[in-house]
């Protein structure tokens, strides 16, 4: 009894090992089975090409997400198709700038509101609330910026988003940048997390989420990348998309 007691703890042990390696590697992808129910959306940029809204919507999403721009000059190059994809769609659509740790957050702002605008002051398009990506690029995560001037620049980018569309931008994010750069000093924005791996309630068990970002290879009609996917992304329970919506009052 106690040699059989002993294999299964060991068989068990193996098999929690190999699930972990399994997540860790993204070979098992857990969320797409556990992901919770909600209204479910995606976010895009130029790698995924031209948006088709209607196929979206016949996969049951209610939202998209679309880069912009990032840091001081980039714009990206299918911003403005997808924005007039999205005219008369009844998806909703919204804006989000990639925020670069090498140049003014007032600099960003200014790039940002020239491209995302078109998101939010056209009547045809049911306008999300902007929201700006803060993530690791190039050797960031190894040498990474002082505390202090991210939360200067980030916090000159999302006042001067704030001033152009009325309302303050989500804040997406991983839990090592949230835990660095965020916790404390940006409550008063929305959190969009990165969470692709476990799901949220394993990986950020805190809570206090309006979107979750559940996986990085979503497959849906409508907005693939050159690799076949697609980021797929889910409300908060109890948060609709005309939480996230701008107000007519707030567009400049």
């Amino acid at each position: 009894m106690l040699r059989r007691m002993l294999t299964v703890l060991i068989a068990g042990v193996i098999l929690v090992a190999a699930l972990v390696v399994g997540v860790k590697a993204e070979v098992i992808r857990p969320n797409m089975l556990l992901v919770p129910d909600g209204v479910k959306g995606v976010d895009v940029s130029e790698y995924q090409g031209a948006v088709d809204f209607e196929a979206l919507s016949d996969e049951g999403i209610e939202f998209v997400y679309a880069k912009a721009t990032e840091g001081s000059t980039h714009v990206d190059g299918q911003f403005a198709a997808t924005c007039e994809q999205a005219k008369g769609s009844d998806v909703a659509f919204g804006a989000y700038h990639f925020f670069s740790f090498d140049s003014p957050g007032s600099d960003q702002a200014e790039n940002f509101i020239a491209s995302a605008k078109a998101s939010w002051s056209d009547p045809a398009i049911r306008a999300l609330r902007p929201a700006v990506d803060v993530e690791w690029y190039g050797d960031k995560e190894q040498n990474p910026p002082v505390t202090e001037d991210v939360h200067r620049e980030l916090r000159a980018f999302v006042d001067g988003v704030e001033a152009a569309c009325g309302q303050k931008p989500l804040i997406y994010a991983g839990n090592d940048i949230y835990d660095r750069y965020l916790r404390g000093y940006f409550d008063d924005c929305e959190l969009w997390i990165a969470c692709r791996k476990w799901p949220a309630w394993v990986e950020w068990p805190r809570g206090g989420w309006t979107i979750w970002q559940y996986s990085d290879t979503g497959e849906l009609a409508g907005a693939l990348n050159e690799a076949g996917h697609v980021d797929l992304d889910v409300l908060a329970e109890g948060v609709s998309v005309e939480d996230l919506a701008v107000s007519p009052k707030s567009y400049r």
